[in-house]
């Protein structure tokens, strides 16, 4: 039942009265030592990990441990320790993570691309993780890049016992410590009667510091406060004399761009300076934010079950298991400065870059440091509590003799995820006449440590106690201004938020039949046929400021950031200390109960909610799969030429009935805040089905040698958060600044295109293998992958395709593309153009390819003689490629993964050293403010681990990572550019474990 190797109850102890012949290890040895057992006895391609003999995973998180194996990278790109992992350089949501071999619903996703928030489970609750990279028919389908299976050792093969362990984890930056504990015992109450039981709960508290270099800008006459001859004399060089190509992938700008006016307007400015130098600009940084986030709450895990053998034929079991991670008080501090020029003199930033700028790999010209006056300045404080569950329970059945094989299973599951984010910014905006802000930045380019930032006067923001607060209106819903108006006002409060929740249940039947035969090569036929039945229920929206009762707030409320004097841990520069956030909870608090707006609803955190934003109907909808899988394979054993050549091969039929109810707007919204009568429900069904084959073989080169090769075809459904199921139009003509010029006004319309008809996306997938088990407990291997991927699902906003000649449908009338914008020429006229952006998600026609190499070395030196037999080690390295559409590159892949394991280890005690490697990787993201997809940085980080064993039934252990103190530093296009740099800090664990 289920394909993957029993790992978990290849790393448990035999049960009472079983003998077995070999040789015992015990602690890191162990580990490894059943990693290679395990890929050798199994017949697809795997890799794993178990515990480590004292019942624990040396590694920080789930994500942590994973990364050790092979093809796997853990995502440093999630804030909260969620640790999602990449699986042979694809997506998180490429993978399907199981337990014990079927599926369950895991924590329900928020959004795509993301994986699975392992995180979310204390790792003392399994046995062990395998990863399936050739999933056999039987597999539980739905894994592209492989299965990801989480084990809980069945109970009639655990040991008799118990164990406790206490823990306490210091993270460096901030100080931060948190305890956790774990109390398991087993218990066979007859010899073919066990139960097993554990319990685990952590305090989270940690914290990650990050400077963002938000977005990039090319200079222009209004933000430099130039007339247009002393712009051009100053800075023309850089820009073309004729107009530039507008695409994304085009860094040119124009002079006439710069100055903000036509084309022929700009031709009396140029001179023989004008674009001497280049014609891609130069630029500078419009946006900086130093940013912390402070994440505390709690997890709680745990799992139990019993396991029957009511003869020798059979055996029956249950597993229960629940997870509960809960962060309420998790909260973002963001200090955002941004550069807001205006064409008005006097109204806008203004600022005077220093130095010489440098030259980018991309064509670019780039100031590094400049000073500036009236920046748009803002403290932005935001609760951002995440809470996510899963609870399940797995029952078995098993009956075999010597010519059938019957298992069946059910599994009856729930997950949920939400994130629930409340935000107070206090702005001193950029106005004409000035903000009284000014200050100076210095990027530091590609070095972090050189980075300088100041702002003037100090505080930079306050709030004052007993001022009147002027709600902005229904045009202006998150904001309350000091005095009256916006225009009137020196202050603003802004109350807005997100929240997202989504529920997902998952319970599915299964039932396998084996038949042993003798025919041939052939030894046996398998079939089974499996139910599975998923819902995902969303809910979300955004929130605004009406009704809050600002008059209780006071200036005590605002203080100066308390992490300001360890920020960055010392490797941020020079940052800003004019840094004032608030307290939050007290702010809240103070501002609530709010009146609710006109007949709408309230929040759960008691906000008013805010229907014309596109949250409301983008994240109200369920997406049910009713899911039926019937699978049919043939084992064979054979000999080939005097050598052993073992398989299988089979199908797999699936077919899907996908039902959508989600929300239409019935009329457009005649303000910001909208009304929850403007919507109506509608459903859609989508069905579909496939035929998956796939064919294994194991051949015995010699005893040591073994060479494995697999073909088989698999696929991922859609995640329910990529449908878009309805068209959803924004009519308002929203004035587009940077394109309007002269006489000429131009103005965007939006549109975001539905698409109910989503299907999933397949691999045909090849791997080789070949494995020398040279030595006990020991493996050189070397494989091989690729995988012809179709129908992934991109997202696009190029007007090529989605600019239909008639858009009478959206509102627009006809529509024509003039080769770089869609014109609705029904709404435009010679003083006026109106571009129509629209968006749409669909699933690509053209193939994106993955491949690449795994090559793993683990040896034990226990040859040797004296203390060299007590050192042993790994190496792994994992080289991937991808070529994929040019509209839609292939995120998150790594060319060079590297892990380096070395370890010494006595049966009085032990020390493990990991060094990780790897290398930039693209994100998931076709552009920014500034239109340059963003990479990361290569990265390392070493982590140590010691244990000791005080007596037999007592061991202390300690554990350290990123000894290295690395940093993840993220850049667009070139390493100067600089965008994101962020700093965990090194954490430290010290453990004391006691069995009974």
């Amino acid at each position: 039942m289920g394909g993957l190797p029993a790992f978990a109850m290849a790393q448990s102890a035999a049960a009472p009265n079983d003998t077995v012949d070999t040789v015992i290890v015990t602690g890191f040895k162990k580990s490894y030592a059943d990693a290679v057992r395990t890929k050798k006895n199994a017949v697809e391609i795997t890799d794993g990990i178990s515990s480590d003999g004292l019942g624990r995973f040396p590694d920080l998180n789930v994500g942590e441990a994973l990364q050790r194996i092979p093809g796997v990278q853990i995502n440093r790109e999630a804030e909260g320790r969620d640790a999602t992992i990449n699986l042979r350089g694809m997506p998180g949501e490429y993978a399907r993570t199981t337990l014990n071999g079927q599926s369950f619903a895991g924590p329900a996703l928020l959004r795509d691309n993301q994986g699975s928030p392992l995180g979310a489970f204390n790792s003392d609750i399994f046995s062990a993780f395998v990863i399936a990279k050739s999933p056999m028919a039987n597999t539980t389908s739905g894994g592209l890049s492989g299965n990801v299976d989480l084990q809980i050792a069945p109970a009639l093969s655990r040991k008799d016992g118990g164990y406790m362990k206490a823990s306490y984890e210091y993270n460096t930056l901030g100080d931060l410590g948190a305890p956790a504990a774990t109390l398991g015992y087993n218990k066979h109450l007859t010899d073919d009667f066990a139960v097993f039981g554990t319990i685990a709960y952590k305090k989270e508290n940690f914290r990650r510091d990050t400077i963002r270099l938000n977005s990039y800008d090319y200079l222009t006459s209004a933000m430099t406060g130039l007339t247009p001859t002393q712009f051009n004399a100053t800075y023309g060089q850089y820009f073309s004399a004729a107009a530039c190509p507008t695409s994304a992938t085009s860094y040119c700008r124009s002079l006439a761009q710069a100055l903000g006016v036509s084309q022929t307007d700009a031709q009396a400015f140029v001179t023989s300076n004008t674009g001497s130098t280049s014609k891609n600009g130069v630029w500078a940084n419009s946006q900086i934010r130093q940013y912390t986030r402070m994440n505390v709450g709690k997890v709680w895990s745990g799992s139990a079950g019993f396991e029957w053998r009511p003869n020798d034929n059979t055996k029956i079991g249950l597993i229960g298991f629940s997870t509960d991670r809960n962060l309420p008080d998790t909260t973002q501090y963001f200090l955002i400065n941004t550069v807001t020029p205006s064409s008005t003199a006097g109204a806008g930033t203004v600022i005077t870059p220093t130095g010489t700028p440098v030259q980018t790999n991309d064509g670019r010209y780039l100031y590094q440091s400049y000073s500036f006056t009236n920046m748009n300045a803002l403290s932005s404080t935001r609760l951002y509590s995440q809470h996510q569950k899963s609870d399940g329970l797995l029952g078995t059945v098993d009956w075999s003799n010597e010519q059938w094989r019957v298992a069946a299973a059910l599994t009856l599951s729930s997950g949920a995820n939400s994130s629930v984010e409340t935000e107070v910014d206090v702005v001193n905006y950029t106005r004409a006449g000035g903000n009284g802000i000014s200050g100076s930045l210095t990027t530091g380019l590609d070095d972090i440590g050189n980075f300088h930032y100041v702002t003037n006067p100090t505080p930079q923001n306050s709030i004052t106690t007993g001022q009147t607060w002027t709600w902005g209106e229904a045009g202006d819903p998150v904001a309350f201004y000091n005095n009256g108006t916006r225009a009137n006002s020196t202050n603003a409060i802004w109350i807005q938020g997100t929240e997202s929740f989504a529920k997902n249940e998952l319970n599915s039947a299964a039932f396998d039949v084996e038949r042993f035969v003798t025919v041939g090569p052939i030894k046996s036929v398998q079939g089974g046929v499996r139910l599975e039945r998923e819902k995902y229920v969303s809910t979300g929206y955004r929130v605004y400021a009406y009704g809050a009762q600002l008059q209780n707030i006071t200036s005590s409320m605002m203080v100066t950031a308390p992490f300001i004097d360890d920020f960055m841990g010392g490797k941020g520069g020079d940052y800003n200390r004019n840094w004032q956030v608030l307290n939050v909870r007290d702010f809240l608090n103070a501002v609530r109960p709010v009146t609710a707006y006109q007949s709408g609803g309230l929040s759960t955190q008691g906000f008013n909610i805010q229907y014309a934003d596109s949250s409301y109907y983008d994240k109200n909808f369920t997406n049910e799969n009713d899911i039926n899988q019937f699978y049919v394979q043939a084992k064979y054993d054979t000999e080939i030429f005097g050598h052993g050549v073992r398989g299988n091969f089979g199908g797999r039929y699936e077919d899907t009935k996908n039902t959508i109810t989600t929300l239409d707007r019935t009329s457009a919204p005649s303000d910001a805040i909208g009304s929850s009568t403007a919507f109506k429900t509608v459903e859609y069904v989508n069905k579909y089905d496939y035929f998956l084959p796939s064919a294994i073989f194991v051949a015995d080169v010699t005893d040591d040698l073994i060479l494995r090769g697999a073909y088989y075809k698999t696929y991922v459904r859609p995640h329910p958060r990529q449908y878009s199921p309805s068209t959803k139009v924004n009519p308002t003509q929203i004035l587009n600044n940077s394109l309007s010029s002269g006489s000429t006004s131009v103005y965007d319309v939006s549109v975001t295109v539905g698409n109910n008809k989503l299907k999933p996306y397949l691999a045909e997938s090849f791997d080789l293998s070949l494995e020398w088990y040279n030595r006990p407990n020991a493996l050189i291997s070397l494989a091989y992958f690729r995988k012809n991927i179709t129908g992934r699902i991109a997202t696009t906003t190029d007007p090529a395709i989605l600019c239909p000649s008639d858009g009478s449908t959206w509102g627009f009338g006809a529509l024509s593309w003039d080769g770089t914008y869609c014109n609705a020429t029904a709404l435009s006229s010679s003083t006026k153009q109106v571009h129509v952006n629209a968006s749409a998600t669909y699933n690509l026609d053209k193939e994106t390819t993955v491949e690449g190499v795994e090559f793993n070395i683990q040896q034990n030196l226990d040859f040797l003689p004296g203390l060299w037999k007590n050192f042993g080690g790994s190496f792994n390295y994992a080289y991937t490629t991808s070529k994929s559409p040019a509209i839609a590159p292939f995120p998150g892949i790594s060319k060079h993964n590297v892990n380096v394991i070395g370890y010494y280890e006595t049966p009085k005690y032990g020390v493990r050293m990991v060094y990780n490697y790897r290398s930039d990787y693209g994100l998931n993201a076709n552009g920014t403010y500034s239109g340059g997809s963003r990479s990361v940085k290569p990265r390392g980080q070493l982590d140590m681990s010691a244990s000791y064993n005080v007596t037999d039934a007592l061991t202390v252990s300690f554990d350290a990572y990123n000894l290295t103190d690395a940093v993840r530093f993220e850049y667009e296009n070139d390493y100067q550019v600089s965008r994101w740099v962020d700093y965990d800090g090194r954490t430290f664990t010290l453990t004391a474990r006691a069995t009974f």
